[in-house]
């Protein structure tokens, strides 16, 4: 018999920040009625990750100071969803935004969750080809942002090194590889 989802009894937000938001919920088990507790998650919009590849087969990678690590990552490009733009919509923006590169419309090519235990949010990744510098960068007030162009051929040993190690960025490019690329 399959399992039955948690009942919601109540659910408010305790804690509001510019990027999420704190909620408890108070939910009782369907399957064992006298089970019940209090539990927090956070409340995000939905992420996108951006692999973009040149028509010479670099990649874009952007390296940022990350303030929850207090270093500076490597990473591939991406953000928060907009609203109701969807994933090739908001990868294509944070693209340029951040490195200046735009190319061929975006595909879908994974989507998880981030961590179902405690966010109620999901993350798209899109492929986007083709890229090619046409604007200078315009990131957000708080990013400061080097643009790298990397051979897709050495991801593997940055990962492997933990040069890249983002867990969502290795997700992407897991992603990237059941595709067979």
């Amino acid at each position: 018999m399959p399992l039955k989802p948690w009942i919601i009894e109540a659910e408010e937000t305790v804690f509001q920040t510019r990027i999420f938001s704190i909620e408890q919920t108070t939910a009782r088990s369907a399957e064992r009625p006298e089970i019940s507790g209090k539990f927090v998650a956070l409340a995000s919009a939905d992420w996108v990750n951006v692999i973009a590849r040149t028509p010479q087969g670099d990649l874009i990678f952007v390296e940022q100071y990350r303030h929850g690590s207090r270093q500076i990552t490597l990473e591939i490009p991406g953000g928060l969803v907009d609203g109701d733009e969807g994933y090739a919509a908001a990868g294509a923006r944070e693209l340029l935004e951040e490195t200046g590169f735009a190319g061929d419309p975006a595909v879908l090519i994974g989507e998880v969750s981030p961590n179902p235990a405690i966010m109620k949010n999901h993350l798209g990744t899109v492929l986007i080809d083709n890229v090619r510098l046409i604007a200078g960068q315009s990131p957000d007030h708080h990013e400061e942002l080097a643009v790298h162009q990397i051979p897709q051929a050495d991801v593997p040993e940055l990962i492997r090194t933990g040069t890249i190690d983002h867990a969502l960025v290795i997700t992407a490019f897991h992603h990237l590889t059941l595709r067979g690329e």
